[in-house]
């Protein structure tokens, strides 16, 4: 008797909600795939990618329900479309028995902590990462992580002030550099560092990264004129020795600039999976949940495999900390 009503609601469903959401939904997702790299507005939709692919997962629901193929292969294919950007994503290999270790930690220390440099200093003493790469590095910040005596070597003041750029590494720094490239915008001013450290008598090539944030076009702009640089950079290094890139990107994994940046450089990043998590989230709903984006990356180079990869504690910043245990090449 209540069968008549049930499938008019159904139906209504069918025509109001779950076909034109699905249809606008691979409508849109498809835009995303073939656009971002040309659009500011379509690229900065990959920050919240995890995020579009759980409402696809909805609309599939939706459409199971309604039981109408249609709705459901339209569904199927819109995912599908979402995912491809993560299965796009060159990943390192991973690590075999051999090679010697290393362990990088990459952090944006966020320039409004007030929790103060005591709880970020004990992670790093549990964690004993042999190379540090800070973002958003203040003065009072530099000075507590020098002093707590953890690390022989560290970056110039220089660059620290210049870029809140700061490397603290195990291994001797034979040589430091501010990647030189040319600026198209009126505002711009932000350059990668690069390190050159010595690996038991050879080069290992360390880049410290942290572009723009893309809030605005020219800002967008500028983020991928600085990854376009930097690949051309890396490139060369990658005939000398094994290369290391760490930094808060502000590029999520989605991103067809990351992906672009990889495959310029020939780098592979140290994150495997679709979904991976949130680096950077919004401290406004932390307390729900870690409500953001995963725009913290290391990426290596060819020769270097992943012993495992994973996010670290919060400490008072809006990024957390960001763990790669590498298997470095052993001649």
């Amino acid at each position: 008797m209540q069968t008549t009503p049930r499938r008019g609601l159904v139906a209504l469903a069918y025509r109001v909600l779950i076909l034109p959401g699905v249809i606008a939904y691979l409508f849109a997702v498809s835009v995303v795939v073939l656009a971002a790299d040309r659009f500011w507005l379509v690229d900065l939709l990959t920050f919240a990618w995890p995020y579009v692919v759980t409402i696809g997962a909805l609309f599939l629901v939706g459409a199971l329900v309604t039981r109408r193929l249609k709705a459901i292969a339209m569904a199927l294919l819109g995912i599908g479309v979402a995912l491809i950007p993560a299965f796009d994503v060159p990943t390192a290999r991973p690590a075999r028995d051999g090679g010697g270790g290393l362990k990088v930690l990459t952090a944006n220390l966020f320039v409004g902590n007030v929790e103060g440099p005591a709880r970020f200093i004990e992670i790093l003493r549990r964690e004993k990462p042999d190379i540090v790469v800070l973002e958003e590095t203040t003065r009072a910040w530099d000075e507590a992580l020098s002093a707590a005596g953890l690390y022989p070597y560290q970056s110039s003041a220089e660059s620290r002030a210049r870029d809140s750029l700061k490397v603290f590494s195990r291994l001797p720094i034979r040589a430091e550099t501010e990647l030189k490239r040319a600026f198209t915008e009126e505002r711009a001013y932000k350059q990668p560092l690069r390190l050159e450290l010595d690996l038991g008598g050879k080069p290992l090539f360390l880049y410290a990264f942290h572009p723009e944030t893309p809030r605005r076009p020219w800002q967008w702009r500028d983020r991928n004129a600085y990854l376009s640089a930097a690949a051309d950079a890396v490139k060369g290094d990658l005939e000398k020795g094994p290369v290391i890139v760490a930094g808060d990107w502000n590029t999520p994994t989605w991103s067809p600039f990351f992906r672009g940046f990889l495959r310029q450089a020939g780098l592979a990043s140290t994150a495997g999976g679709w979904l991976q998590p949130v680096t950077r989230f919004s401290m406004k709903l932390d307390a729900l949940a870690y409500i953001g984006a995963s725009i913290d990356h290391i990426v290596v180079s060819p020769d270097i495999s992943v012993r495992a990869h994973r996010i670290g504690p919060a400490f008072g910043s809006n990024h957390l900390p960001v763990i790669a245990e590498l298997s470095l090449p052993e001649s």
